[in-house]
């Protein structure tokens, strides 16, 4: 009953939150909140959920279906999303477990460095350095941008993406590893003289993949934080996307917010779960 409170309470600070900037008065000497034209507004969606005004949204002069358009964009959002996650989870097994002792050191340093550079300046960091690459070698490298549908950038959006998540969690196995390192059953399995390779793919990896699964929560939630700022600056087709454009072209329109806010939760749960059942079938395997 605690979980469903949460979420409810969850959705009720997400309607009030997509309302605000609806109910926010620019007056002459102050900013003032219209409560009474958030409430009226809140309660014109949830009528329009059931009369059906809710699922369209305004495209100029002609209304389309929400859920037309929606699942391309999450589809977008979540391939971008899920393939970065694998690499993460790769990128962290390789060096969190396996490669550990190497780790330790780069990796403070790196997030002490990455955790003051903003996620926007990043992209722009990224931008300007394929541009400069391109320039020098005569060659087009890596798309700086989205310039169609059809022609999407996809290796400076994943990289951006899976470069904090990837620091976070290797450094976290990195810990784990270490202290698992020194249990009893580790220093057994050395004394009967298996191979350093068999203990760590065996032994020590079966015991850090439920850390890296305690973690799977944090590290999604950073990478769809993220996602607002990749989706935009690199001009990808997404969620996040699909608010912003429609915003600044059309008008902010609260059904549109709120169901593709929604929608992050329906992609948070989709991304999770798929790692979650990537890591049981490698837990699996692992047992055998």
């Amino acid at each position: 009953m605690t979980a469903i409170y949460r979420h409810l309470l969850n959705l009720f600070l997400l309607l009030i939150l997509a309302a605000l900037p609806l109910g926010l008065l620019n007056m002459v000497e102050k900013v003032s909140i219209d409560l009474d034209g958030m409430v009226t507004v809140i309660k014109e969606f949830f009528r329009g959920l059931f009369s059906g005004e809710a699922w369209y949204y305004s495209q100029g002069g002609r209304a389309r279906l929400i859920l037309s358009d929606l699942v391309s964009y999450f589809l977008s959002s979540y391939l971008y999303l899920i393939i970065s996650a694998i690499i993460v989870m790769i990128i962290s097994i390789s060096l969190g477990i396996f490669l550990w002792k190497k780790t330790n050191r780069w990796i403070n340093a790196s997030l002490g460095f990455i955790g003051m550079v903003p996620d926007f300046l990043l992209v722009l960091m990224l931008q300007m350095a394929v541009v400069y690459i391109n320039k020098s070698l005569g060659v087009k490298t890596f798309k700086v941008a989205s310039s169609s549908i059809d022609d999407p950038a996809i290796f400076l959006p994943i990289l951006t993406l899976i470069l904090i998540p990837a620091i976070y969690l290797v450094r976290s196995l990195s810990e784990a590893t270490s202290e698992i390192t020194t249990e009893d059953y580790i220093l057994l399995a050395k004394s009967k003289g298996l191979g350093k390779k068999y203990i760590y793919l065996y032994h020590v990896t079966t015991n850090v993949l439920p850390f890296l699964k305690a973690d799977l929560h944090k590290v999604i939630s950073i990478m769809i934080g993220n996602l607002f700022i990749v989706e935009y600056l690199y001009n990808t087709r997404g969620l996040t996307s699909f608010i912003f454009v429609h915003s600044s072209k059309f008008g902010y329109q609260y059904n549109l917010v709120i169901i593709c806010l929604l929608s992050l939760f329906v992609l948070y749960m989709f991304c999770y779960y798929s790692l979650r059942l990537l890591l049981a079938a490698a837990e699996r395997w692992l047992a055998k």
